[in-house]
């Protein structure tokens, strides 16, 4: 049976390893043990975590439009709309790399402008990239 790509480790899908973590650093040790978890484990955290480290963004956009197709205000540790904040606060230049995860997200966001506001919730760089 084939394994599926959400099934596989970050680590074996970009053929390389995290840097080991500092003893006292937990959002690096955090960081380590989720480059070694198959994807189809990753909370909403997770995967907003790994996205403001920019790590895997190839394949961890995807995973988190995913998880706003289902919930657009996805709740990581922080706030409702975290994750989407992450994803839409990413690198300009990943996006015009990327031009059809682009228009995924923006057409998850484009009729709740007011919702975004509402939670505060800033869309306007990633907007302009249009």
């Amino acid at each position: 049976m084939e394994t599926t790509w959400k099934e596989q480790t970050l680590e074996t899908i970009e053929q390389r390893s995290w840097p080991e973590p500092d003893f006292d650093d937990h959002t690096g040790q955090r960081l380590y043990a989720l480059w070694r978890t198959p994807l189809a484990r990753f909370t909403v955290e997770d995967i907003r975590l790994l996205i403001a480290h920019k790590a895997a963004l190839s394949h961890l956009v995807p995973l988190a439009i995913e998880k706003l197709g289902g919930n657009l205000f996805a709740e990581g540790d922080f706030y409702p709309g975290d994750l989407l904040q992450s994803v839409l606060t990413i690198d300009p230049e990943f996006w015009y790399a990327n031009r059809p995860l682009w228009s995924s997200v923006y057409e998850l966001i484009r009729y709740r402008d007011w919702e975004l506001e509402e939670r505060g919730i800033r869309a306007d760089g990633f907007l302009e990239l249009s």
